[in-house]
């Protein structure tokens, strides 16, 4: 999963052109029938797949289109995709059972089994930023890799999304754990859909989400969970907060302190007058 260098401007920058590799697409046509499948709310192991529910589907040409609101370079592209909302049991930073969101997207043709890519996303500006939230930009690489003949899983991670509790910023453990199950749950939800996957999975991730992948990578080149690391490609890192656009470092300031606090068991006050936190709460619910 090559990359072209990629530029980033605040939380909705601009991307450089990003290319994906010919080895995505596959020669054999397949395309599956779209349907709403799910397992009993009540399953609670880590992985389980709770419920799967359709979101967006795209024609070949429709995926070019969205890809070059940003630049993305659309060579690879050789299918429409299929996406999903997936909600799965997981665990929180305290290794306290909770549920998470996440975003499936299946090729609309490529081989009857597919591998399986992990696209972990980069600070958000705001929890509906996330790939399985509204409709928007953080969608696009996992619609990019899709396109090209992959099952793509892109986590939320804990907190963002639809999913419950504040989001743990840069807390890694809590980050891998929610991609890794989401990888298990997406692999449950491709099999009912009639799109199986393979073992193999190939970890990508943008700027917070290059930090992540590194650490998928870690995680699953243990040979745990049934899974297996094919190819890792980390793509910068959680490094540059500037732009035009102040919500992204103010919320990624508010998920540092909070982050923190938690980890060292101290309420959220200690770190941040609560006056302020409300200030940061209802910016963090503010429309982009």
């Amino acid at each position: 999963m090559a990359a072209a260098r990629c530029r980033r401007r605040g939380a909705r920058g601009r991307t450089g052109r990003v290319a994906a590799p010919a080895a995505l697409a596959a020669p054999v046509a397949y395309v599956a029938s779209a349907s709403t499948v799910g397992a009993p709310a009540s399953a609670t192991a880590r992985g389980a797949l709770i419920s799967v529910t359709p979101l967006d589907t795209l024609g070949r040409d429709q995926v070019v289109a969205a890809l070059g609101t940003l630049g993305f370079d659309p060579g690879t592209v050789r299918y429409g995709v299929t996406a999903y909302r997936l909600d799965y049991a997981t665990v929180d930073p305290q290794g306290r059972p909770t549920t998470a969101p996440g975003l499936l997207v299946l090729p609309r043709g490529g081989p009857h089994r597919l591998d399986l890519a992990s696209d972990t996303h980069g600070t958000l500006a705001t929890r509906d930023d996330a790939p399985s939230g509204g409709a928007g930009y953080n969608r696009l690489t996992p619609y990019l890799h899709a396109s090209a003949g992959r099952a793509v899983a892109a986590p939320d991670y804990p907190g963002l999304g639809g999913g419950p509790g504040s989001h743990p910023y840069m807390d890694t453990r809590s980050a891998v754990t929610a991609s890794v199950d989401m990888l298990k749950a997406a692999r449950t939800a491709a099999g009912r859909l009639g799109r199986p996957v393979t073992r193999d999975v190939y970890a990508t991730g943008f700027s917070q989400g290059g930090q992540v992948a590194m650490a998928v990578g870690r995680e699953l080149s243990r040979g745990r969970d049934g899974l297996r690391l094919r190819a890792l490609a980390p793509i910068a890192g959680p490094h540059t907060l500037s732009g035009d656009d102040p919500r992204p470092a103010v919320t990624a300031a508010r998920n540092d302190l909070t982050a923190y606090a938690r980890a060292d068991s101290r309420p959220v006050a200690v770190a941040l007058r609560r006056p302020f936190y409300r200030i940061l709460d209802d910016l963090d619910r503010t429309p982009a």
